[in-house]
């Protein structure tokens, strides 16, 4: 008798988290020849807390530990301002930050920190990080170099560590939003909202009721800029730097945002049209960026043509297909209603993780389908926990 894919899909990304299991937490990927001399077995701030929600949702009480050692790690080597490291060594000894920092890896930790509360019964651990919380926090308002609300970053400090993501980033402000409406910070994630739902929709912005455009002149000026550059999209755009906005879709970014309530329900709805009619969900998972950053592009960076192989049209973070995104793809469908669809999703996720004999690789080709990168992705068995049990409606985000 032939098992359901979907549950064994299951079976297999708990075996692989317990498989990447270390002492201090969950390695980010399988060891391999190919990795064991690379960042890839580390426990990375961001992979590691987003692995959390899928290990918690788990029930597993295995999980449920790598979880916490994962957490617990994490906050041992912040640094004495309150970030989280990019990743820390699989020995637990070593803490390592990439060229411009990691500014997800404090978002994420907290997030994580938050759901292990609500879904384990475990009520000690938040408490005894309560001041590691509070310097994270301190930390990333610190960001906010402009006092405008938002948190703004250098190119390549969030997750797309190969890509010109700079100045005011939706995919961090997205996570900045849900951290501080996770703390009670309410008053900050209003403003937020606010300037989430102007500045990056500018044809819909509203000049004389959005507390975020009239607290600063330059906002306005800004805004006119960005109407004279950027299209219409019922999606939000990619970043603002400075007189230039890209406005590409991230799709990551604009799944988080309908997840994460940033996005109301009719746009929420629209994003994820656009992206079915774009067919960047073509090979579930979607792809996470589109249109492609090319040669002829203002996004274009002269790094990009170093390792072509990842950058070209349609791969890593350029356009390529992520499995442990696809989790949260799978959870928006369903958030908006589309259900049935999102089970059918599901399916084709296990499908996806199951090639290359249940490889769970980190990405795949957009054009060819082609797994690529490296095996035994952590993020991809966690996510895929993740869906599957917000389906059954065993958690919420």
């Amino acid at each position: 008798m032939f098992k359901d894919i979907k549950k064994e899909a299951y079976e297999k990304s708990v075996e692989l988290l317990i498989n990447n299991s270390t002492k201090y937490g969950v390695m980010a990927s399988s060891p391999t020849n190919k990795n064991k001399n690379t960042f890839y077995i580390n426990i990375f701030g961001r992979d590691a807390s987003i692995c959390s929600l899928g290990m918690v949702s788990s029930g597993d009480r295995r999980l449920l530990d790598l979880a916490r050692r994962s957490i617990i790690t994490l906050a041992n080597h912040q640094t004495d301002l309150g970030q989280i490291p990019s990743s820390v060594s699989p020995e637990g000894d070593n803490e390592h930050f990439y060229y411009l920092g990691s500014i997800d890896s404090t978002l994420w930790w907290l997030i994580a920190v938050d759901f292990y509360d609500r879904y384990s019964s475990d009520k000690e651990l938040k408490k005894k990080l309560e001041k590691k919380i509070q310097k994270a926090l301190k930390w990333l308002s610190y960001q906010d170099t402009n006092n405008d609300g938002l948190l703004e970053q250098g190119e390549s400090c969030d997750w797309a560590d190969y890509l010109p993501n700079n100045g005011i980033v939706l995919y961090t402000n997205v996570l900045w939003y849900r951290v501080l409406n996770l703390y009670g910070m309410n008053d900050e994630a209003n403003l937020v909202f606010d300037g989430l739902n102007n500045i990056f929709l500018p044809h819909e912005a509203d000049e004389k009721k959005s507390i975020y455009l009239q607290k600063e002149k330059y906002r306005i000026k800004a805004l006119n800029i960005l109407r004279e550059d950027v299209d219409i999209y019922p999606y939000y755009l990619h970043y603002i730097s400075y007189r230039y906005a890209s406005d590409r879709c991230d799709v990551y970014a604009n799944l988080l945002a309908i997840l994460f309530g940033v996005s109301e329900k009719k746009r929420s709805e629209a994003i994820v049209r656009l992206i079915e009619a774009e067919r960047a969900g073509k090979r579930t998972p979607v792809q996470v960026l589109f249109p492609a950053i090319t040669k002829r592009d203002k996004d274009y960076r002269e790094y990009l043509k170093e390792r072509p192989s990842l950058n070209k049209a349609g791969s890593y973070q350029n356009g390529g297909i992520w499995p442990y995104v696809g989790g949260f793809w799978v959870i928006a469908l369903n958030m908006i209603g589309q259900k049935s669809i999102a089970r059918k999703e599901l399916r084709r996720l296990a499908e996806l993780n199951k090639k290359n004999n249940w490889g769970f690789n980190e990405w795949f080709e957009a054009r060819s389908g082609k797994a690529s990168g490296m095996v035994g992705q952590s993020w991809n068995a966690a996510m895929y926990i993740m869906a599957y049990n917000y389906l059954e409606g065993k958690i919420k985000l």
